[in-house]
């Protein structure tokens, strides 16, 4: 059975790749000469791999701390804090690694949990579609700046931002725009643009029942 605390017990990375690919002794002379800039490569290339299980790691604390939130009213903030905190990390380390699409959507992650306490059932869709679409980029080892597929579903995350934390939404057309295009991304079919079905926007949880979308 899922344990809604499961995620306040998993210690998330908190920069162990990034202090291998930059030396943080005090004192050192940090300029990128030639030969500096050939051995961060080099350090950069040989950790690409822990970067990847470490981002793996990573997104299965996400999609329990996303189940956590849908589950526990009470403190509901701290889960998406849990969110916002891993997405700011995968960005950083995102573009270092050779992931430029994980730290685009990790950007936009962070920015659609910042703050959050209390987001309406299709807010808390898009966050979970939105984790869904980095553990796409991730699974798949898509690195590079990606193809239109790509940049369509980043265009779709960004306009969640900021039509449902900017401004006033549109929910159900926004809901609708980012799972089409991270189900596009995924291979799967596209829900019909008439009459979509809702309630195929709830995410897969890890023991196999599905949360309902409303």
């Amino acid at each position: 059975m899922f344990d809604p605390h499961a995620a306040g017990r998993l210690v998330a990375n908190r920069g162990d790749l990034k202090r291998k690919a930059v030396n943080y002794k005090r004192g050192q002379d940090m300029r990128l000469t030639p030969e500096l800039r050939g051995q961060i490569e080099k350090v950069i290339v040989e950790n690409q791999a822990d970067f990847e299980r470490s981002a793996r790691d990573t997104m299965q604390t996400m999609k329990e701390a996303w189940g956590s939130a849908a589950f526990n009213s009470i403190g509901r903030g701290r889960y998406y804090e849990w969110i916002h905190d891993l997405a700011l990390e995968l960005k950083g380390q995102g573009s270092l690694f050779g992931y430029p699409l994980v730290t685009l959507y990790a950007d936009n992650l962070k920015n659609l949990c910042g703050g959050l306490t209390q987001p309406s059932t299709r807010l808390h869709a898009i966050i979970g579609l939105n984790i869904d679409a980095l553990n796409i980029i991730v699974r798949r080892r898509i690195t590079g700046p990606g193809s239109v597929l790509e940049r369509r579903v980043a265009e779709a995350l960004r306009e969640a931002y900021v039509k449902m934390r900017l401004r006033s939404p549109s929910e159900v057309a926004v809901e609708h725009k980012v799972a089409t295009a991270v189900r596009q991304l995924d291979s799967k079919r596209a829900p019909s643009v008439q009459n979509p079905d809702l309630k195929q926007t709830a995410r897969q949880w890890p023991n196999g029942v599905r949360l309902p979308a409303n």
